[in-house]
């Protein structure tokens, strides 16, 4: 099934703001491991679109009844309120960025992976320790260490990078 693409009006039945091929084209230039199929490679956007759905955006949707969270209304970025229909290219970055990184996931779980050497000793036989990753801590991304979504996402986000909550 053709994934329906948000084109800056707000449809209402808009899946993702790129296309497979787009996908595909963007996986190649970056080195991003990506399935080869498109059927797959439409359901990864389609599940990016829906992360990107749980995010808290600058601005406010420019239509209620658009399914996707761009275009916004009322986004404002070096100091100029971009237009209601603006849909930033580092958005469609960002999503296929984020496909990828949800794809990494997929092939190599979190649960799978080792964390940072905590124990090391040489004396005859090697032995060596690993910290346990935690997903449930909040503070660990789940995917891969390079993050290159959050870079695209981070000037169009209400909050961008750390910051701290007074108890």
């Amino acid at each position: 099934m053709t994934l329906i693409i948000e084109d800056g009006t707000g449809k209402p039945d808009a899946e993702s703001y790129a296309t497979a091929e787009d996908l595909a084209m963007y996986a190649e230039k970056f080195g991003a491991t990506i399935p080869v199929d498109e059927i797959s490679q439409e359901t990864l956007l389609r599940r990016a679109a829906l992360v990107m759905d749980g995010m808290t955006w600058k601005g406010r949707k420019m239509d209620s009844d658009q399914a996707l969270a761009w275009p916004r209304r009322g986004v404002e970025l070096d100091c100029q309120i971009k237009p209601d229909n603006y849909l930033p290219a580092r958005i469609q970055y960002g999503q296929m960025a984020l496909a990828a990184e949800i794809h990494t996931d997929d092939i190599d779980p979190i649960d799978k992976r080792k964390g940072a050497v905590t124990l090391e000793r040489v004396e005859g036989a090697v032995t060596r320790e690993y910290a346990t990753i935690s997903n449930t801590s909040g503070r660990l991304l789940p995917a891969a260490p390079d993050r290159p979504s959050a870079t695209q996402f981070a000037d169009y986000l209400q909050k961008r990078g750390l910051f701290a909550v007074r108890a």
